[in-house]
């Protein structure tokens, strides 16, 4: 860490893809360690759809599976790690923009009726205020470029109200 301990906290509900399968066990074993060896909180590995959606749990269950009607399962291609000045990006591997993930997200920004800043999908390695030596130090022993797939199967709907510790599923919607 670089002496900063500040830590986020974010608001509302959102909207995951989580890896499935093996995939889902390799993910979840590099963010526990990471978060080990850096003390940074511990969090299930997700590609984010949609966050701080500030409705309530009742709507955004409603919501979700307006959300998931009709939808099938999908492939995600992960492709660099790469690294932001943010404390939930801090280390991330970026998503291909795909069809079918674009299209899911566009739908979703219509359902929950939500304007977001350009989508950049990615699923986080690491959280925290760390400096660009450690974030890069962290890339040269992982690798920087990692083309991996996920399957998605299904959306979770995630409370991600206050910080990460308290962070929970509410709800699984099956896509089909």
């Amino acid at each position: 860490m670089n002496g900063k301990r500040k830590v986020l906290k974010a608001k509302g509900y959102s909207l995951w893809l989580i890896p499935a399968g093996e995939t889902y066990n390799k993910l979840s074993i590099l963010i526990k360690t990471l978060a080990e060896e850096y003390k940074s909180p511990l969090f299930e590995p997700h590609v984010t759809l949609l966050d701080e959606i500030l409705l309530s749990e009742e709507d955004m269950i409603q919501r979700s599976k307006q959300l998931v009607f009709g939808k099938k399962s999908f492939s995600i291609t992960l492709q660099t790690v790469d690294y932001e000045d943010y404390y939930f990006r801090a280390l991330f591997m970026r998503a291909e923009k795909s069809e079918s993930l674009l299209a899911l997200h566009n739908r979703a920004k219509k359902i929950f009726e939500m304007q977001v800043i350009p989508y950049m999908p990615h699923l986080s390695l690491l959280y925290g205020n760390l400096t660009q030596s450690v974030k890069e130090q962290v890339i040269r022993n992982i690798g920087r470029n990692q083309d991996m797939k996920l399957t998605i199967g299904a959306i979770q709907l995630f409370k991600t109200d206050g910080e990460v510790r308290s962070w929970h599923k509410v709800k699984e919607f099956p896509l089909g």
